[in-house]
């Protein structure tokens, strides 16, 4: 069992507050075949508290997702009108939300034990799980980006999304992402270890080699920044095709000397178009929210100087909460802004008391980017 004779003293002395630690060293009770990397067995242990504190709030956000995710899942599936090609990309953004909730009993467990119960293998499993969610999820978010500005930028292209298109593709995400899940998984390409608390487990950014840094980069370029460069593009191609073709209404209208030439359909479909675009905006700044942090930690650990101690045991838990909160926040952003979802919860669900008039959703044109692509 390590403890506290076994370090230097002067850890003592750099050490973090006493009401936020114990007197014990980080890896006192880790099972023998956890590896647990140098930089955080000088840390004194997270008080019991803190681990109690973070397994309470794990449950809240575990039941927030499941709950929101779920529903989406369950409404888009049995709702005929709402399954389309575009809603599938939904779906699998709520499915990748879902599964990176899967590994969350195994944190809550070990919070309240204080440790990595599971050993290796369950520490394996946990940084696996969270490859997959997390970079599936912002690659989901980018399709949808994507097929968006498809339907919204190119209204009359010939390409058409279908089903099994759409299933396909998202099927080609998680090929495209296996390599950073499961190389980490059998030791060739860095490898999953504890972090901070460890009670989690991620990718080891204290590898400072080739293998460990070359992971980081790697996993920065083609897992974020290829992603968010997709989804900052389409969102503001859309953002400007929307604002163009609204002024040159404007521009035909002035010239007409008219107040407006467009009819009651096309106006609701403008609007519709703006607040889809809005909606996927909210999703990006969601994801940046979720995703910077972890970036950030990252490239902390992977190149600076270890000695000078900038990730603490408590810092390093702050982008497991935002991914975490991510996965939270999605589902609800799409039930507010999609009318038929709303409309269908409504029906299905009448003791949520959504209210959504039925006005709002039985026109044809409230719904553009799924009925557009399901017809392209």
């Amino acid at each position: 069992m390590l403890n506290s004779s076994s370090h230097p003293a002067f850890l003592d002395e750099i050490s973090p507050p006493s009401w936020c630690y114990e007197t014990r060293f980080n890896g006192w009770n880790t099972p023998p075949d956890v590896y647990v990397s140098p930089y955080w067995r000088q840390f004194r242990a997270p008080a019991p508290y803190l681990h109690y504190l973070l397994g309470i709030l794990y449950i809240a956000l575990m039941v927030i997702s499941c709950v929101g995710n779920g529903m989406v899942i369950y409404i888009f599936l049995v709702a005929k009108n709402l399954r389309t090609p575009a809603n599938m990309f939904v779906v699998g953004l709520a499915m990748s939300d879902l599964l990176m909730m899967a590994k969350t009993p195994v944190f809550i467990y070990n919070s309240f034990q204080l440790g990595p119960v599971f050993g290796n293998l369950g520490c394996t499993l946990y940084g696996v799980v969270g490859a997959y969610s997390g970079l599936g999820s912002a690659f989901c978010n980018a399709i949808i980006a994507y097929d968006r500005f498809r339907v919204i930028v190119h209204p009359f292209s010939k390409s058409g999304m279908t089903m099994t298109k759409a299933i396909a593709m998202l099927v080609l995400i998680y090929l495209y992402i296996t390599p950073f899940a499961l190389l980490p998984a059998f030791h060739v390409w860095s490898r999953f270890v504890p972090e901070g608390f460890l009670t989690s487990c991620a990718a080891d950014f204290f590898m400072h080699d080739f293998n460990g840094r070359s992971y980081i980069v790697g996993t920065w370029f083609f897992g974020w920044f290829i992603p968010i460069s997709t989804v900052l593009f389409c969102y503001a191609r859309i953002f400007l095709a929307v604002r163009n073709h609204e002024n040159q209404i404007k521009e035909q209208a002035r010239k007409m000397n008219v107040d407006s030439f467009r009819s009651n359909a096309a106006i609701k479909s403008s609007s519709a178009e703006v607040r889809i675009a809005k909606t996927a905006f909210c999703l990006i700044v969601l994801f940046l929210f979720s995703w910077v942090p972890y970036i950030t930690v990252a490239f902390m650990a992977g190149f600076s100087d270890p000695s000078l101690r900038r990730i603490t045991p408590v810092l390093s838990m702050i982008p497991a909460l935002t991914l975490k909160a991510s996965a939270c926040f999605d589902p609800f952003v799409y039930a507010i802004s999609h009318p038929r979802y709303r409309q269908e919860l409504q029906n299905r669900m009448p003791w949520l008391c959504i209210n959504e008039k039925v006005e709002a959703t039985t026109n044809g044109t409230c719904d553009e980017v799924s009925k557009t692509t399901e017809h392209a």
